[in-house]
């Protein structure tokens, strides 16, 4: 089991604090009249699990894809889908051969959660927006416990050691003021 220590960890721009992790520069967002803004605060045990399933996929290349507020249409029981705006940055981190296979039937990607589980799911891009989607989305909502408004991710993605792409999902609760 990988152990954090004290310090910072420059790959991903943490601090490690005591039992918290500190991720800076967070912009508190302002939606219609709520100001919304994110529980800094991440427990390093769950760190640690997802940082160890990655280390396990011998993955490398990790790198900030972007972060959102789950909307209600991501955790629906009957969607099986997580939206993703394509301004991210996620289409730079693709090759084109990755880029035409989520443009027709879907990309094979895996994804973990903080607690280090792995999920099969596909990339899709549709029109002004890519997806992750698959029953593997469904499990992924239901063992994080998602809540719309209130939960929000910071979703990061990496290579496996044969390169296939993959995802790093951090969920965090946030407050509302």
């Amino acid at each position: 089991m990988a152990r954090l220590s004290r310090g910072v960890i420059p790959d991903l721009n943490v601090k490690v604090e005591e039992e918290t992790v500190v991720i800076p520069d967070l912009n508190v967002k302002v939606e219609e009249e709520t100001v919304v803004i994110p529980d800094l605060n991440v427990k390093v045990e769950e760190l640690t699990q997802m940082m160890q399933t990655i280390s396990d996929m011998k993955g490398w290349n990790l790198c900030f894809a972007t972060s959102k507020v789950f909307e209600w249409s991501d955790t629906a029981t009957d969607q099986y889908r997580f939206l993703i705006s394509n301004r991210a940055r996620l289409w730079e981190l693709l090759s084109e051969a990755e880029k035409t296979t989520a443009e027709g039937g879907g990309l094979e990607v895996v994804v973990v959660d903080p607690r280090g589980r792995k999920y099969d799911m596909k990339l899709k891009k549709w029109n002004s927006v890519t997806v992750l989607n698959s029953a593997g989305w469904r499990r992924f909502v239901e063992d994080n416990d998602l809540m719309p408004k209130v939960d929000w991710a910071e979703v990061w993605t990496f290579r496996s050691a044969s390169g296939q792409l993959c995802f790093a999902i951090n969920v965090k609760r946030q407050f509302l003021v």
